[in-house]
C-alpha cells in the first residue's frame, strides 16, 4: 500500500517532539514494507523557528514534504480557512511528485478537518486517528464538534488511542471508531535493571501545564517525604508553569531533591527513567499518555489518573491508578510505591509493554485498518 500522513509538524532536532506520535506511526508502517510519505502543515506562529515556505527532506528514510506558514495566533475561523488551503496546495504538490496514494490517514481533529478536503478532490481511502486531548475534557467545545462533525463522517476509518476516547466518539458524534493504542519507541526504551540507590527516585515527564497537575505532584511529594532525605523527585517538561513550580519547590525547601531538567529529547529522558524507581503523572485528562508507556518499556511501575487513557494499561501489577485533582490519594499512592516497590516484577512490566505498544504490534493493527478502509471503499 502508499499511504501518505498528514501531521501537525515533524520531529526535528530544535522540536524533537513536534508530531512524533504521527511519524512514529509513519516509520513503523514504513518499516513493514508499505510506501509511506510524510505531510505536515505547521500553522504555529513566528516564534517557532523554522524554515518558511515549502520545505522537503528525508528523515528515517521517509520522504517528508512541509508547508510552513507562520501565522500565529489568528481567529480560528481564519485559522480554519487558510489551513484548508495550504493543505489542499501542499497535497497537489506532493501528488505531482510521488503519484496516487491507496491511503490517506490523518491525524488529529484539526489536521483531519483540513485533509478532509483532499476526499473532494480524489477517490482514495482516508482514515483519521483521534488524539485530541480536548475531547477528554466535561466539556466538547462548539468549535470541536462542528469540525469533528464534519470530519468523522467523511472518513473511511476513525481510530481512538483509548477505550474511553472511542466511547466520548460514539456518544457525541454517533461514530464507530476503533481503538489502536499509541505505540512506544522500543529502539530507545526499553529494560533496564537498576541497580539498588540508596535514594529512592521519582519521575514525571510532560509539559508544565495546569492539566498536567505538576504542582500537585511537588506537592504530595513534600507531603509524603519532607522528612526523608533519601527521596527525590525529577521533573522533565517545559511550560507556563515554571513558576509556579519553582515557587512551591521554594516554599517547601525542596530545591536540593526536586529537579527540574526543562525539555528534553527521547534519549535523555530515557537516560533519566533508566534511573530512576517510579514514574508519576497525575495528570486531568489523556487521551491516552505515551509517557507511561515509555516509563513502563523501561520497567518503572507508574502511578496514573483515572483520566481517561491510562484506565487501558495500567492495572495491579504495573502500577496505581487514582483520581484527578486528589492529593490524598497521590500521597499515600507514593508513599505505597516507596515502600512496596519490590512487588513489581520490573522485567515483567517492560515486557509486556512490548507485547502489547510495541511498533511492529500497533503498525499491524494500523494497517489491517487500511485494509478495511479499501475494502468499504470498494464495495460503497
Amino acid at each position: 500500500m502508499k499511504i501518505l500522513f498528514i501531521s501537525r509538524g515533524y520531529p526535528s532536532n530544535k522540536y524533537p517532539m513536534h508530531g512524533i506520535f504521527e511519524f512514529d506511526q509513519a516509520k513503523a508502517i514504513s518499516n513493514l514494507g508499505h510506501e509511506v510519505v510524510f505531510a505536515s502543515v505547521d500553522m504555529r506562529s513566528i516564534r517557532r523557528k523554522r524554515k518558511w515556505g515549502f520545505e522537503k527532506l528525508k528523515k528515517d528514510n521517509i520522504s517528508i514534504y512541509c508547508i510552513n506558514i507562520p501565522v500565529g495566533n489568528i481567529p480560528k475561523k481564519a485559522l480554519d480557512y487558510f489551513s484548508k488551503m495550504a493543505t489542499v496546495i501542499l497535497y497537489k504538490r506532493i501528488k505531482k511528485i510521488e503519484g496516487k496514494f491507496d491511503i490517506i490517514h490523518a491525524h488529529f481533529t484539526n489536521i483531519g478537518y483540513y485533509s478532509s478536503k483532499i476526499k473532494d478532490l480524489d477517490d482514495t481511502s482516508f482514515v483519521v486517528t483521534e488524539h485530541s486531548s480536548s475531547m477528554m475534557m466535561n466539556l466538547v467545545s462548539d468549535r470541536l464538534r462542528k469540525v469533528a462533525g464534519l470530519t468523522y463522517p467523511k472518513a473511511d476509518r476513525v481510530i481512538a488511542v483509548s477505550p474511553a476516547l472511542r466511547t466520548v466518539i460514539k456518544k457525541e458524534f454517533n461514530i464507530d471508531s476503533v481503538y489502536i493504542p499509541n505505540m512506544v519507541d522500543t529502539d530507545t526504551f526499553m529494560y533496564h535493571n537498576r541497580e539498588k540507590s540508596d535514594t529512592f527516585t521519582f519521575i514525571t515527564v510532560g509539559n508544565l501545564i495546569y492539566r498536567k497537575r505538576m504542582d500537585l505532584t511537588v506537592e504530595a511529594f513534600s507531603k509524603a517525604f519532607r522528612e526523608n532525605e533519601n527521596v527525590s523527585l525529577i521533573i522533565i517538561g517545559e511550560g507556563e508553569e515554571r513558576e509556579k513550580i519553582e515557587k512551591i519547590i521554594r516554599r517547601e525547601e525542596l530545591g536540593n531533591r526536586v529537579k527540574l531538567k526543562g525539555r528534553l529529547d527521547r534519549k535523555e529522558i530515557c537516560k533519566y527513567l533508566k534511573e530512576s524507581d517510579c514514574f508519576v503523572l497525575p495528570s486531568r485528562a489523556e487521551t491516552f499518555g505515551v509517557v507511561y508507556i515509555e516509563a513502563m518499556a523501561v520497567g518503572l511501575p507508574v502511578i496514573a489518573t483515572k483520566c481517561g487513557g491510562p484506565e487501558a494499561f495500567i492495572n495491579q501489577d504495573n502500577g496505581l491508578l487514582i483520581n484527578t485533582d486528589s492529593l490524598d490519594e497521590l500521597v499515600n499512592a507514593m508513599k505505597y510505591m516507596y515502600n512496596n516497590i519490590s512487588s513489581f516484577d520490573q522485567f515483567n512490566i517492560a515486557s509486556s509493554t512490548f507485547d502489547d505498544f510495541s511498533p511492529v504490534n500497533v503498525g499491524n493493527r494500523i494497517v489491517d485498518e487500511y485494509r478495511i478502509a479499501l475494502n468499504r471503499r470498494k464495495y460503497d
